[in-house]
């Protein structure tokens, strides 16, 4: 080791390892810059967004093409792998006015970092003004609801308008702001749904870039169970005391609402109650409380009861002259001759209220007599009578005698007799009613 020590190289080359330390070190902490042994790294950045400058965004309307942009950056290679948010490039529009135009971009690079190049270094910018338009909303409905279910009118918020921004050039082709709503199994009416708002031109193309305000809206539902309101018609069963008649049926109410599937509300137009007239005991008015039932195939009927009252008053009676008599299906070929009475009128008798009959008019009865089926001769034929409300027949067993002869051969036929002695099968006259038999002859009685 003496012997390495004393030889004259071996010292040499320890003064130059120390040397190159201490110059080392005291460049080091100097922070003096060590000259480059290779040129300075570049470094490409791919798709820089260009950030806009001194634009108004609630006036106008801005088109850059491009919007992005690609440069090359050199210098230290600490200094460009830094975060690229820091490599910015700006297009400057704080006085640019509408139109199309090229402009210059700037950047703005981190330190020490020099731009090579940028592509491209200018774009193309076209500027418009922004229109403002209200509009009514429409809400569409997807989706069905439950059986029996009907769904009302939506119910939009902010009174169904809307603000709707869009260029100028594009505002006259906005055609609606529409809404949709899923429905699909509902039961109950929806209340403050927030519905997205979409533009469509009139093409029926969403203009995906128009500015709504608000861009949703609450919208009401109403969903209500299917239902049909029809009169409400009182009828009256049983017999009043003697000496009285009815005046008059007053309700409560003059409809109800049948609920129940489509089908079976089709077929009613009516609901008909009934009152006992055999419960009315003494003076002139009762009052009675129905309680109302849906009928067969109906989920409810509402209101479910109602209130009827009967008014009578005494009977009187009221002779009804020069009433017309109506025949009905004569065949053509037939003449017809009244037999009794002798012409196509007659007098009634009939009954009710004393303010009833003094309104009754002729005009008022219908009388007619059927034909139907009948031939050559004389018949005897019931005749029907319809009545006004409250008045009724003192003689509720009514015929005509017609002679039917052929137009082609007016001959007198043989009078068929009254009271045949047994059934021929002929159905062109008809017996006249009995007890047992009540449904020959019989009229219309409206009394009840």
């Amino acid at each position: 080791m003496d012997k390495w020590l004393s030889h004259n190289n071996f010292a040499k080359v320890i003064a130059l390892i120390f040397s190159v330390i201490l110059w080392a070190m005291v460049h080091l902490d100097s922070g003096t810059p060590v000259p480059p042994t290779t040129s300075v790294p570049t470094k490409f950045i791919e798709n820089v967004q260009i950030q806009m400058v001194g634009f108004d965004e609630d006036k106008y309307v801005l088109y850059v093409e491009p919007d992005k942009v690609n440069i090359e950056v050199r210098g230290k290679r600490t200094d460009i792998t830094t975060n690229f948010t820091d490599y910015k490039v700006k297009l400057d529009l704080s006085h640019v006015k509408p139109g199309t135009m090229t402009l210059p971009l700037t950047t703005e690079l981190p330190p020490g970092v020099q731009l090579v190049s940028m592509d491209p270094s200018y774009v193309n910018v076209t500027i418009e003004a922004k229109i403002t338009k209200e509009v009514p909303v429409s809400i569409v409905t997807k989706g069905t609801l439950a059986a029996g279910l009907q769904m009302g009118s939506p119910v939009v918020a902010k009174e169904g308008l809307v603000k709707v921004t869009l260029p100028e050039s594009e505002i006259e082709e906005l055609d609606k702001v529409q809404g949709i709503v899923d429905i699909t199994g509902l039961e109950e009416t929806l209340k403050g749904k927030a519905v997205k708002l979409v533009a469509y031109n009139k093409q029926g193309q969403e203009m995906s870039h128009a500015e709504i305000s608000p861009a949703s809206i609450e919208v009401d539902i109403p969903i209500n169970k299917l239902y049909k309101s029809v009169p409400l018609e009182v009828k009256a069963t049983g017999q009043l005391p003697d000496g009285y008649i009815l005046a008059s049926i007053e309700k409560s109410v003059e409809g109800v609402a049948l609920y129940g599937s489509k089908e079976v509300l089709d077929g009613v137009d009516t609901h008909t109650v009934t009152v006992d007239l055999n419960q009315f005991q003494e003076g002139t008015e009762m009052k009675y409380t129905v309680n109302l039932t849906p009928p067969e195939g109906f989920e409810k009927i509402e209101p479910s009861t109602v209130s009827v009252t009967v008014k009578v008053e005494p009977v009187q009676q009221k002779l009804v002259n020069s009433i017309p008599i109506t025949l009905l299906n004569m065949g053509e070929k037939f003449s017809a001759k009244f037999i009794s009475p002798v012409e196509d009128k007659i007098s009634l008798t009939v009954l009710g209220s004393e303010v009833h009959l003094a309104e009754l008019k002729p005009g008022d009865i219908t009388v007619t007599a059927d034909l139907s089926n009948l031939g050559v001769g004389i018949h005897k034929i019931p005749l029907e009578v319809k009545l006004p409300r409250y008045i009724e027949l003192a003689d509720k067993s009514l015929y005509v005698e017609i002679e039917l002869t052929d137009k082609s051969n007016p001959t007198v036929t043989v009078p068929v007799p009254e009271d045949p002695p047994e059934d021929t099968g002929n159905d062109e006259t008809l017996p006249p009613p009995t007890e047992e038999n009540p449904t020959e002859g019989s009229t219309n009685n409206n009394g009840g």
